[in-house]
C-alpha cells in the first residue's frame, strides 16, 4: 500500500544548484481575463476634413467638401498674358459628392465666401488677383466625383 501512495505524492524538489532559478507560482496575466468594466473606451479624434495634404500654394479660403481626398498634384503649363507664362500647379481630389452635386456645392460655397465664377466646360473662380480653375468628372460611384483644381503659384 505504501508503494501506491508514493506514486501519488510528488517528491520534494531537489536542492537548487548555483545558477538555477527558483520556481515561483504567479497569477495569470491581467489581460487574460476579459473585464468589461475595466476596458478602456476608444476616443476618436475629429473627422478629417480633408484626406491628404494640399500643396502649399493652394489658395487659402477656397472651400472644399469635407471628406475629400487628395490623390494627385503637380505642375501645369498655363498661358500667361504676354511674356513668360506664370507657373501654375494642380491638385486632384476625390469628392464625396456626385458630379452634379459637387458642382452645385462648389458654386454655392465659393460664392458665399466671395469668389466670382465664370462658367463653361470648367468653372473659373476669381477673388482679388487669385484664380482657381475647376474641372469635375463623375467618380466610380454615383455618390463620388473627381475634381482637378488648377491655380497659380505665388
Amino acid at each position: 500500500m505504501a508503494l501506491a501512495w508514493a506514486c501519488i505524492v510528488p517528491a520534494d524538489p531537489p536542492p537548487l544548484q548555483d545558477g538555477d532559478l527558483e520556481s515561483v507560482a504567479v497569477e495569470p496575466p491581467r489581460d487574460s481575463v476579459f473585464r468589461p468594466e475595466e476596458d478602456q473606451k476608444e476616443l476618436r479624434g475629429p473627422v478629417a476634413e480633408l484626406g491628404g495634404r494640399l500643396p502649399g500654394a493652394f489658395p487659402g479660403g477656397f472651400p472644399l467638401p469635407d471628406g475629400s481626398t487628395v490623390f494627385d498634384f503637380g505642375d501645369v503649363a498655363w498661358d500667361g498674358e504676354g511674356g513668360e507664362p506664370p507657373s501654375a500647379e494642380f491638385v486632384s481630389l476625390r469628392l464625396p459628392l456626385g458630379a452634379p452635386a459637387a458642382r452645385e456645392w462648389l458654386l454655392r460655397e465659393a460664392q458665399a465666401v466671395g469668389w466670382r465664377v465664370a462658367l463653361g466646360d470648367t468653372m473659373t473662380f476669381r477673388r482679388d488677383h487669385v484664380w482657381v480653375r475647376v474641372a469635375i468628372q463623375p467618380g466610380r460611384t454615383a455618390s463620388s466625383a473627381a475634381a482637378r483644381f488648377e491655380y497659380r503659384k505665388f
